[in-house]
């Protein structure tokens, strides 16, 4: 019996082993893939004690970027590719248009509707007090991760209020039709760099029929559609008109709005005259972008994204792109260097869900969602890993790029600006640059005058 015993209880030891060890011990069978990692999204890599929410959330996402063919698109992907990581979370995306944008912002904050995710201009989230400050854990990553560049360019005032959504590059550059520069006798592979040059190339590319109708403009100007934006273009042909390392729509302080600086005063005339004496462009175009693709312009200024929109709208045309041109006497005497516009991928004051809605707008800044962006946008990866990335020595623009952010010097970027007026006065920029270019009698000092004081004005206000 004692034997019996014996042999039992060593049995049920063995059997006890057998059965503890089988978890620790199994093998996938033959030929089966091996499980694939559950994905974090950056809260949980960044954030490890967040405990991600369970109910349902539906956040918004509203973006300016509809002119930058495939964006939209892009985002809903990224938004699905969220989805798929936490299924509780669904993000709706608005397209806003870019010359509606200042209304609707404007409403949506005032009425405490703004969506949870907002890819905005600085100026316009932060004077409505409606951005709120990057938390620990996404500056983290950003500070790890960018580089020292595109960093600068995602903080204001000293803090982080997301990443810089815009193209990380020079800003504006100069866009050209190298056969027409040909056909000028130009040399297409020198665009001029000094502004008298570029208004002598505009002279010799402008062409009127027997009527005296332009029928091919050396330049196309903005002068349609958001003021902002209008004014915009305006002010990156009056830098080369003002010191724009040390001041520009500001003085060196920030406590003065000097839009009435004798070299202001000198870039308003210059660019009327543009229309109304040297006769190199016309208001009778189409928005710049139409009028050099449809053939009708020679020149104009844009951003990095244009060389995308030109391949694909005018794939005939043999584009050329040069720096932004400089002052040189006697017209202007300034150099100017990148000075990217300045808009922010950031979350709101009246995101409800805000820990979840920084976590989609970091996961869309991840390396390989990033880069996709930038692909379709245009610019320069915001990533360290990703500087050197064959892709962008591949680029029309790498070249010009490189030199205006290394050769130029480092100009004050209006868009960092502690007031939070450079919007508000850009726009009424814009309403100036219009009168220059539609209106012969317009009197350009009284112009640039009044647009200081109703600045004046406006610090003032706000000072308060």
């Amino acid at each position: 019996m004692k034997k019996a015993l014996i042999v039992l209880v060593i049995l049920l030891a063995a059997a006890s082993l057998l059965f503890a060890g089988g978890a620790q011990e199994k093998k996938p069978a033959p030929g089966a893939k091996p499980e694939a990692p559950v994905k974090k999204t950056p809260i949980q890599t960044y954030n490890p004690s967040f405990k991600f929410p369970s109910e349902k959330i539906e956040l918004s996402y509203w973006h300016v970027l509809g002119s930058r063919p495939g964006y939209h698109e892009l985002a809903q992907e990224l938004a699905k590719e969220y989805a798929a990581i936490h299924p509780n979370v669904s993000v709706s995306i608005r397209d806003v248009p870019n010359a509606q944008q200042r209304v609707i912002w404007s409403a949506a904050f005032e009425s405490k509707a703004a969506p949870d995710v907002a890819w905005i201009e600085a100026q316009v989230g932060l004077m409505a007090k409606g951005l709120r400050k990057a938390p620990p854990w996404a500056v983290k990553m950003m500070e790890e991760s960018f580089t020292p560049f595109a960093l600068s360019l995602s903080k204001v005032g000293g803090d982080y209020f997301g990443w810089a959504g815009c193209e990380v590059d020079a800003g504006q550059m100069l866009y050209y039709n190298k056969a027409m520069f040909r056909e000028a006798g130009l040399d297409a592979s020198k665009p001029p760099e000094f502004l008298p040059d570029w208004l002598e190339a505009a002279r010799k590319l402008t062409k009127v029929d027997a009527s005296g109708k332009m029928t091919q403009a050396g330049v196309a100007l903005r002068y349609a559609g958001g003021n902002q934006g209008i004014g915009d273009k305006f002010s990156k042909i009056a830098s080369a008109f003002v010191d724009s390392t040390k001041r520009f729509f500001y003085n060196e302080t920030f406590s003065d709005v000097i839009l009435d600086d004798p070299g202001w005063l000198e870039a308003a005339q210059f660019y009327k005259d543009l229309v109304f004496k040297y006769k190199v462009t016309n208001t009778i175009l189409p928005i710049p972008d139409q009028a050099v693709g449809q053939g009708l312009a020679a020149m104009t200024n844009r951003e990095t994204f244009y060389a995308g929109w030109l391949k694909q709208n005018a794939p005939n045309m043999e584009f050329g792109i040069g720096p932004l041109p400089n002052g040189k006497a006697p017209i202007g005497k300034y150099l100017t260097g990148a000075m990217p516009w300045l808009a922010l991928t950031t979350v709101t004051t009246d995101s409800k869900n805000p820990d979840v809605a920084w976590d989609f707008v970091i996961f869309m800044a991840l390396p390989e969602n990033e880069i996709r962006m930038v692909k379709n946008n245009g610019g320069f990866s915001r990533h360290k890993a990703l500087a050197d990335d064959p892709f962008f020595k591949t680029l029309p623009y790498y070249d010009t790029v490189r030199y205006m952010t290394t050769q130029r010097p480092i100009v004050i970027n209006p868009y960092l600006d502690p007031n939070t007026l450079v919007a508000e006065l850009e726009a009424k920029l814009g309403e100036v640059a219009i009168s220059l270019l539609t209106d012969a009698n317009s009197d350009p000092a009284k112009l640039m005058k009044d647009l200081a004081a109703q600045g004046r004005a406006r610090l003032k206000e706000i000072k308060k």
